[in-house]
């Protein structure tokens, strides 16, 4: 089961800066969650303008940078771009490359080959630089550990200079500038700019401000595509770049993306982010992948149409040839898991095999890590060297924990949750078991539970498209600023169907106040959780849906869980709740039968006390009620009683922020039982502190700061128990409302005796003489309730009718017919059957029912 983390526990509000721009409460409570609270923030984010960028002269060494490449371009040096053959590097190099082109100065570039070359700066490739004449190579998305191969060039009398935006190793590269915000020395507040960034900000810095906002649509649309491609924060300068690159994606100054919208059928579509990562970054990446490396840098750079269209359809080809190989990568890696049991214990996923396409095994690795919540290495083996992707969860920095594994490997790079790297063979087990044991040290179990992030709790009323319109504000969305999505509790499930071709994705028709469609695409395996009837809990993200002209909400589906089963005898867990709310175990007690004839002590001081609260009702004698309680305590007694009589109560709307370690919940109900369990689900505590009403004279509550009580008491004796117990400073909060009372009426309700459930389940015992009987097949068969099984089963082994032995884990009872006793019984004397009626006629007398 995913983890489920409420961001905001109580109803959603802006701060005095969001109230200044009209924010609704809704749309704030987002931004706040997410940071922006200041108003400058406030203003950059919804704003977005152009001059909010950053002062390109900040980063480390631009302005070294900056006077080297002037300098080359007056004495017109040859210049090389070094890139890299995935998204972020294909499109650092394109934009440098427009950049040159427009200044009319030409330049080479040189994307490595993934296939024969690796990753990053290589020796092979610099030596063929060198006999194009080169004078100085500018790397992008790349260089920040090339300390040997910089060197090299230097030997070659080749200048370099590094942007890059990847992690930081010991040490840098001696170039004649490292441009990378992740330097320990940088002082650029926004360290999550990608590559492609990195280089925009060398163009913002060689030409300045008025070139950069007159002449940003060159490259715009670029740069936002590697930023979403790249997984960065879209914060900051990236929110401003993609927002406004969004806008012309596709209608913009470059051919080449026009071209590449066109093959994915995406011409006549509002580009959104998710259409970046899941449409165009994978056909540039599958050329990349697959060898083609230049591909990607020829469209972004091509002022041909036909041109244009010709390597956009390549792309596209090379993408199906990417999803072909990829899918049997992934089968062979899920058949080596299956078959090894081993792997089940390791927190970190290491997997090596031959013939895997060392170019696609970083997909086949997110998919894995997505699947088992688990870093992910998965290596390629050739020629006794294994070339790997590894793809990381949050909380495990797979960069800093390879790092603290290279002695082990040949050669490592990335950042915190990707990176690459190559190794001998013979070191792959001793590298699995040295980066598990980091992974031991640094991981818990809970850990290797998906986190799912919720903004809120969303009050149906502000269920509507209005919503949905206000929530556009905040796009674009990706990493740092994702999709919101919200929790809605509580849901009856209408209908369910499983839709799509394979049958692969769940729609569900759920009921509150109003009807929803639910949308879950791959999601049919949630189904087996619920039925129709039951109620659940969705975290989902709000949109809407047009169909005939007519517009109403969606809401697509992130997770569900089961909240109240409509038949909870197939729950065996909640069987056992049950027991415990309606406790037949207090009536079969002499001691409740003899009442007053009781010698023990405990009944005697609580006698005196009740007796002494009975006077001062009849009396109003405050006196008397300060030897029992505190002033203040009967001060609040007298209202939660007074409130309590006259079912004047209401649910506390920030329960969840009640909820930690100390408090512990006071059930009386089943429905109170889902609620509080629902509520300690996506509170903060990590204990499930909860007695049962029925029981409470047995229970101590003086260890609790608080006591919240879920459900109506069923009469004013327990109320009272509950106050003589409790410490005097612990504090009381009532959580429920009038419409829970009719779950109070019909626990009663369902305690009520019948005669003839009483023969039927009788006959069907004895016709089955002895054995294991399952409890859902036994509730169904006579057409009982659970309330009612439990009370059948005492009621007859009271009478020695039967004898049984219940087993609530298997959910299951083992039981045997006793001889039939000489004198016919009746069975509306049977203690637990008075003990029952006493109480309801207690609860009766309470609410005057």
């Amino acid at each position: 089961m995913k983890k489920w983390t409420v961001i905001n526990k109580c109803e959603p509000s802006g701060n005095i800066n969001t109230e200044k721009f009209n924010i609704s409460n809704e749309i704030a409570q987002i931004m706040i969650n997410r940071g922006i609270t200041e108003y400058d923030d406030i203003q950059m984010f919804i704003k977005s303008n152009f001059e909010y960028l950053r002062d390109p002269f900040l980063l480390k060494d631009m302005e070294k940078a900056v006077i080297r490449i002037k300098k080359a371009i007056e004495n017109r040096e040859k210049i090389c771009v070094f890139g890299d053959y995935d998204v972020d590097g294909v499109s650092s190099t394109s934009i440098l490359i427009l950049y040159f082109k427009h200044i009319s100065y030409d330049v080479n570039y040189y994307i490595p080959n993934r296939l024969d070359e690796g990753y990053g700066l290589n020796k092979d490739a610099i030596e063929q630089i060198k006999s194009d004449n080169v004078d100085l190579i500018i790397t992008v998305d790349c260089g920040i550990t090339s300390v040997e191969e910089v060197e090299y060039a230097k030997k070659l009398g080749i200048d370099v200079i590094i942007t890059d935006h990847h992690e930081c190793q010991l040490e840098l590269p001696n170039a004649v500038a490292v441009v990378d915000p992740k330097r320990e020395d940088c002082a650029y507040p926004f360290k999550g700019i990608c590559g492609c960034g990195v280089a925009f900000k060398l163009i913002h810095a060689l030409e300045g401000d008025e070139y950069i906002i007159n002449n940003i649509y060159r490259y715009l649309e670029i740069v936002s595509l590697a930023t979403i491609c790249d997984i960065m924060p879209v914060l900051d300068e990236n929110r401003i770049i993609v927002k406004n690159g969004l806008d012309i994606i596709g209608r913009g100054n470059n051919i080449g993306m026009k071209a590449l919208l066109e093959v994915c059928g995406l011409t006549d579509f509002k580009i959104k982010s998710s259409h970046l990562g899941f449409a165009i970054g994978p056909r540039i990446n599958a050329s990349g992948r697959l060898g083609f490396s230049s591909l990607g840098v020829e469209l972004f750079t091509c002022d041909n149409d036909e041109k244009a269209k010709e390597i956009a359809e390549l792309m596209n080809i090379k993408n199906e040839e990417r999803q072909l190989i990829e899918s049997k990568i992934y089968k062979e890696a899920e058949n080596i898991l299956s078959l090894d049991g081993s792997y089940e214990d390791d927190k970190v996923i290491v997997l090596a095999s031959e013939g895997w396409h060392h170019g696609i095994i970083g997909i086949v690795a997110s998919k894995l890590t997505e699947k088992y919540y688990k870093p992910c290495i998965l290596l390629c083996l050739e020629d006794g060297i294994a070339v790997g992707s590894a793809r990381s969860i949050k909380g495990f920095d797979i960069f800093d924990a390879m790092l603290k594994c290279k002695d082990y490997m040949l050669k490592f790079g990335g950042h915190e949750q990707a990176a690459g790297l190559s190794i001998e063979k013979e070191k792959i087990a001793s590298f699995r078991k040295k980066i598990n044991e980091i992974a031991d040290f640094e991981l818990e179990d809970e850990d290797l539970v998906e986190e799912i992030k919720i903004e809120y709790e969303i009050d149906e009323k502000k269920l509507n498209l209005k919503l949905v319109d206000r929530l556009h504000l905040l796009e674009p969305f990706g990493i740092k600023n994702p999709t919101p999505h919200f929790l809605i509790r509580d849901c009856y499930v209408k209908n369910i169907f499983l839709l799509g071709k394979d049958k692969n994705h769940l729609k569900i028709l759920i009921e509150k106040e109003k009807e929803y469609e639910c949308i879950g695409f791959g999601m049919s395996h949630l189904k087996e959780i619920f039925d129709v009837g039951d109620m659940i809990d969705v975290v989902c993200r709000i949109d809407e849906n047009t169909f005939n002209g007519n517009t109403k909400i969606q809401l697509q589906i992130k997770d569900v869980r089961l909240s109240r089963p409509k038949d909870i005898s197939l729950y065996p867990e909640v069987v056992k709740t049950v027991s415990k709310i309606i406790n037949l175990d207090r009536y079969k007690n002499d001691d409740f039968n003899k009442n007053k004839e009781k010698n023990d002590t405990d009944f005697i001081e609580y006698n005196f006390i009740y007796d002494h609260m009975n006077n001062f009702f009849k009396n109003d004698n405050i006196d008397d009620i300060k030897k029992i309680l505190s002033y203040e305590n009967y001060e609040e007694y007298q209202e939660i009683r007074h409130n309590i009589e006259n079912r004047n109560v209401k649910r506390d709307s920030d329960i969840i922020m009640e909820i930690d370690d100390n408090t512990v919940a006071i059930i009386n109900t089943i429905n109170g039982y889902f609620r509080y369990i629902s509520d300690l689900n996506i509170s903060n505590s990590e204990k499930n502190n909860i007695m049962f009403l029925s029981n409470i004279d047995k229970s101590e509550l003086k260890v609790y700061n608080k006591i919240i009580i879920y459900d109506y008491v069923d009469n004013i004796a327990d109320l009272d128990k509950i106050f003589i117990s409790k410490n005097e400073n612990s504090q009381i909060i009532l959580n429920f409302n009038e419409s829970d009372f009719i779950h109070l009426v019909n626990k009663f309700n369902e305690q009520s005796f019948n005669r003839e459930k009483f023969v039927n389940a009788y006959k069907y015992l004895m016709l089955v003489e002895s054995g294991k009987v399952d409890f859902d097949f036994f509730a169904r068969t006579i057409d009982i309730s659970t309330t009612e099984l439990l009370i059948i089963l005492d009621v007859l082994k009271n009478e020695n009718l039967i004898d049984y032995n219940i087993d609530f884990e298997k959910g299951e009872f083992v039981f045997k017919i006793l001889p039939k006793p000489a004198n016919k019984l009746d069975l509306k004397k049977n203690r637990i059957i008075v003990g029952i009626n006493e109480t309801k006629q207690k609860f009766e007398n309470t609410y005057k029912i």
